[in-house]
């Protein structure tokens, strides 16, 4: 173990001290500060030469944060680690973001917990970027070295181990559970079940008779005593995927498990204890659902121990290769690969189906064809658009602008940008008509029609990305019908 200058802050002489007898046997030299101004003159000193420092979140004349801040300034590579309360969980997170290394949660009973977060940086680190890239792989989360993952990821490793329950936000097909099983496979209940339940899949009296588990004979068709998924996750990790879709009354039962770990089967009398972290997903907004009376503020309290938002695929293009790479290796067994040209194609597209849209066009691309390379030409035609691709950043940001309902007014510039680029669209055909004879004036209406209801799958396709699905709230963004929207998607 190497030696480390190590720098303590905390306004708390037990804090202080005890940090000191415990690194100096480390083999450490700690240097206390009690005060944000102690660490601002070691800092104009010019004196700050710390490989470590443990700094309090709260401060009677600093914010953690800021000083935070302040030592990755002058010192980049110095390792930071956060002292908080459990009430400060979250901004601790938000200091990890901000470059922390990790975090650790006061008071200090637990020389285990401490030692499994402090031994590893006072030596080397354990978990390189490269290698954290291919444990990631293990749990199917491929992503590309310069990806916005990349960086997402490192933070969610560390959570891991935490003791604390995870809310996973993100769109559909992003890939929230398995992100959840990473959680859990890194964390210290790897050992013990994974269990995974969707919350809308199920009607209320199923979803209750699967999370609590029941008696035989206390409802009709109960044959035999049946476990729950409370019991069958004890020790380890359960994961509500889909959680906004759970009902209010299942809510206020889930909601009591979590702050007392107890409860019955469904016509037992034995009260029963489970021991369970919870890693929770959704792909809606439930400070929105509970604003609408639709989810439970206390519950979500109790779920939101730390939110990670996954990002949607069109916000990291370069993991479509690597993602396409792998997934041809994996069941195609390296039999075909992909262009070049088809590469840019699926680049330019904008996902709202994320990676499970993505893969479901290969898989079928690649059984389709069963081309040794995936070309461009091999892919489905609605990739092909140049229209959607031109609309994409001038228009159709005009016409969803973030966190706006669509208006008159800024609708009415979208369709002035149509106007211009269908008139210059239509010069530009029959500029290339020397002669209507032997033209092919029905394939080329046909053509055009069909740029029609591409553009219009574009924009319902961006809609419901926009939406998170929701049909019935993009039928009135868009003003028109659920039926209508169907058959634009081509739905039967």
């Amino acid at each position: 173990m190497n030696s480390k200058q190590v720098l303590i802050v905390d306004d708390e002489v037990e804090v202080t001290s005890f940090f000191s007898y415990f690194l100096k046997h480390k083999r450490c030299q700690v240097t206390t500060a009690h005060s944000g101004a102690d660490v601002k003159r070691l800092i104009a000193e010019g004196s700050f030469a710390f490989d470590l420092a443990f700094v309090d979140l709260k401060l009677p004349d600093a914010n953690g944060l800021d000083l935070l801040q302040a030592i990755k300034h002058v010192r980049p590579d110095c390792d930071v680690i956060i002292m908080t309360g459990y009430s400060t969980i979250k901004t601790a997170v938000t200091a990890m973001q901000r470059g922390a290394r990790d975090y650790l949660e006061k008071p200090f009973d637990n020389l285990e917990a401490l030692e499994r977060i402090v031994l590893p940086i006072l030596d080397e680190p354990t978990e390189p970027a490269d290698d954290l890239s291919q444990i990631a792989a293990h749990y199917g989360i491929i992503y590309a070295p310069n990806s916005p993952m990349a960086r997402f990821m490192p933070l969610a490793a560390k959570l891991a181990k935490k003791a604390i329950n995870v809310l996973i936000e993100g769109e559909t097909g992003t890939g929230k559970e398995l992100l959840a099983r990473f959680i859990h496979g890194e964390s210290v209940r790897s050992q013990h079940p994974f269990v995974g339940l969707n919350c809308g899949a199920l009607p209320q009296t199923l979803l209750e008779s699967e999370l609590f588990g029941h008696e035989k004979g206390s409802f009709t068709g109960a044959l035999k005593e049946r476990r729950g998924f409370f019991e069958l996750a004890h020790n380890g990790t359960l994961f509500l995927d889909e959680i906004g879709e759970a009902p209010l009354m299942i809510q206020v039962k889930l909601l009591r498990v979590m702050e007392t770990g107890e409860f019955n089967r469904i016509g037992g009398e034995e009260t029963r204890k489970s021991n369970i972290r919870f890693i929770s997903a959704t792909n809606r907004n439930l400070e929105a659902e509970v604003e609408r009376k639709r989810f439970r503020s206390d519950l979500l309290y109790r779920l939101e121990g730390v939110k990670l938002t996954l990002p949607p695929l069109r916000e990291r293009p370069a993991d479509i290769a690597v993602i396409v790479a792998d997934y041809l290796e994996k069941k195609f067994a390296g039999t075909s690969r992909l262009g070049s040209d088809a590469l840019a194609l699926l680049q330019r597209y904008e996902w709202p189906g994320n990676v499970r849209q993505l893969l479901n066009v290969i898989n079928q691309s690649v059984a389709i064809h069963e081309c040794p390379v995936l070309s461009a030409e091999h892919l489905p035609s609605f990739l092909h658009s140049h229209t959607v691709a031109a609309l994409d950043s001038r228009l159709l940001q005009t016409a969803f602008p973030p966190s706006s309902t669509p208006s008159p007014v800024s609708v009415r510039p979208l369709t002035d940008i149509v106007d211009q680029e269908a008139e210059q669209f239509v010069r530009s055909i029959i500029g290339h008509v020397d002669s209507v004879e032997n033209l092919p004036f029905d394939e080329l209406m046909e053509r055009v029609k069909q740029l029609e209801r591409e553009v219009g799958r574009g924009i319902i396709e961006k809609g419901l990305a926009e939406t998170r699905g929701n049909r019935e709230l993009l039928s009135r963004k868009l003003n028109i019908t659920k039926r209508t929207i169907r058959y634009i998607l081509n739905e039967k």
